[in-house]
């Protein structure tokens, strides 16, 4: 089962405390404070790793403990500094902070060995020596070590994608994407055979981009009735949508506003990106008029109308050329304006308390 969101607990390391404690030789019986300072806590850092899938290994183990500095010893000796503990997590993956019940993007790993710092260990304590003073010549007080960070952290996965292929039960979202791709998604003549999105790589000759069929909707999936509004969530990075209908359907005006109505009612920025219309099955319906009545019923939505045939692979060059062409546009806009960035203020923690 494909794992897309967790939720964990990240505790970075407490920094070793500082020591108080005065030399002891043979003739020098008064020496003077030699106390050293405890080490750092270790950091806790995320990383991609393009050789997971999935969440599901943060199923079973939730919480996760980098260790403690160690103590400062005599003779002004240096605690131990904890090693950092790095979490791997699949390419595409969203890393938010959960505070008050409200999620925060810190960070969003997008490329392999990509990493972040999500927890910092605390410093370690000073010891005695550096308290002596002209007057305070043997001081017993020592700091203690600083609590290291520790975090709510949400993991979301969001696929590398550029198109996403929608569309109800037995519509062909698998055998398009096998014809345009090298992608082996199951196909059966019985529905919901797709069951997690599927990825495939479709190359136009000139351009490569990443394409993914999503498990099928059906009407009420905003209420979580079938598979395919679950997976509906990994929609968000691709710049275009294709809703796929079937050309011998009885009525493909309905089918294609019920995907759009389930489209819409899980998250109304899904529902406005770009978006093309694909008339799968157009081999059964060889009647020219008829495809051409088709698509007047579903261009009156204002969207581009392809009919094709995956099974006989008709009409899919210029459908993957134009949604190609939307893709480019749609990214050098998004390179254009910009991302806003996300800044991470943790708020300010209390030494007293």
């Amino acid at each position: 089962m494909f794992v897309d969101n967790v939720e964990i607990t990240i505790k970075a390391g407490n920094g070793g405390s500082g020591l108080a404690s005065f030399r002891r030789e043979k003739f020098l019986p008064f020496g003077g404070p030699d106390g050293g300072d405890g080490g750092k806590g270790g950091d806790i850092y995320f990383i991609a790793d393009s050789n997971m899938e999935d969440l599901g290994t943060f199923k079973h183990k939730t919480t996760f403990k980098a260790g403690n500095g160690g103590r400062g010893g005599p003779n002004q000796m240096h605690g131990l500094n904890a090693e950092g503990l790095i979490i791997k997590v699949p390419l595409g993956t969203a890393i938010y902070v959960k505070e008050e019940g409200k999620e925060l993007l810190i960070s969003d790993l997008q490329k392999d060995k990509q990493r972040m710092l999500a927890a910092k260990g605390g410093k370690g304590g000073k010891g005695n020596v550096h308290f002596a003073t002209a007057t305070r010549k043997a001081p017993t007080i020592f700091q203690p070590g600083e609590i290291g960070e520790e975090r709510k952290i949400v993991l979301k996965i969001r696929l590398p994608v550029d198109v996403c292929i929608i569309g109800l039960p037995n519509s062909g979202k698998s055998m398009l994407l096998s014809a345009i791709s090298a992608a082996k998604p199951k196909v059966a003549e019985y529905p919901f055979t797709t069951r997690e999105p599927v990825l495939g790589v479709v190359d136009d000759g000139v351009r490569k981009y990443i394409w993914a069929e999503l498990p099928a909707l059906v009407e009420g999936s905003h209420t979580g009735k079938g598979a395919g509004n679950k997976y509906l969530n990994q929609a968000e990075r691709a710049e275009v949508m294709i809703y796929l209908v079937e050309a011998c359907s009885q009525d493909t005006k309905k089918e294609l506003q019920q995907l759009r109505d389930e489209v819409t009612l899980f998250d109304p920025k899904l529902a406005g990106k770009k978006s093309v219309i694909v008339v799968n099955k157009a081999d059964i319906s060889e009647d020219l008029e008829c495809q051409e009545t088709v698509k007047g019923d579903l261009g009156v939505l204002g969207f581009p109308v392809y009919c094709v045939s995956a099974l006989e692979k008709q009409g899919l060059g210029e459908l993957i050329s134009a949604v190609h062409g939307l893709v480019e546009v749609e990214s050098q806009i998004m390179v254009e304006e910009g991302q806003p960035e996300v800044i991470f203020r943790p708020k300010p923690v209390d030494q007293d308390s």
